[in-house]
């Protein structure tokens, strides 16, 4: 999906980035106290990344960008989220939140999405068939592929930013 930088999940690009994008990483310790003596520090890995912030709504068409916003949380199970200078993420919708309603034509919003590491089946597919209206840079945003990768296994296609052929397999792999 070609976002031009913009935030983007599942199918809603967001109009304006929000002007607060917080990607948080935590680890899972572990302390096991040794009675009479010290404690021992244990890493259990890598947790889900948080990604959270807010931002606004406003112009012409606020409030229906953010009621498509609502549907898209209410409807549930996870998808690609696209954050501008960041490889995609499969993650949840896990909350949003209203802060101010119609103040001066602006809704103002918070968000928090959690990084979901049952990767689509999508992300397990090695070759997918053009529809016609993607391009190379669209496979890379979607799957999380770098675009040096696709061009390097797809010596076939010469441009990856043109949509390609309706039909034409595509290596993701």
């Amino acid at each position: 999906m070609n976002t031009k930088g913009r935030m983007s999940y599942k199918d809603f690009i967001f109009p304006v980035n929000p002007s607060v994008i917080r990607i948080t990483h935590k680890r899972k310790v572990a302390e096991q106290k040794i009675p009479y003596s010290y404690s021992k520090v244990f890493d259990l890995g890598e947790q889900s990344r948080i990604i959270s912030g807010e931002g606004e709504f406003f112009g012409t068409d606020y409030i229906s960008d953010f009621e498509r916003l609502k549907k898209i949380f209410q409807s549930g199970g996870g998808g690609m989220l696209y954050l501008p200078s960041q490889k995609p993420i499969y993650a949840v919708f896990e909350s949003l939140e209203l802060l101010g309603q119609d103040i001066d034509g602006v809704i103002q919003y918070s968000f928090r999405f959690v990084e979901s590491f049952d990767q689509k089946k999508e992300s397990l597919v090695k070759v997918c068939i053009s529809d016609g209206r993607k391009s190379l840079w669209d496979y890379s945003y979607r799957y999380g592929i770098d675009i040096e990768t696709l061009v390097r296994i797809n010596t076939d296609i010469l441009r990856p930013d043109i949509p390609i052929r309706p039909g034409k397999k595509v290596k993701l792999c």
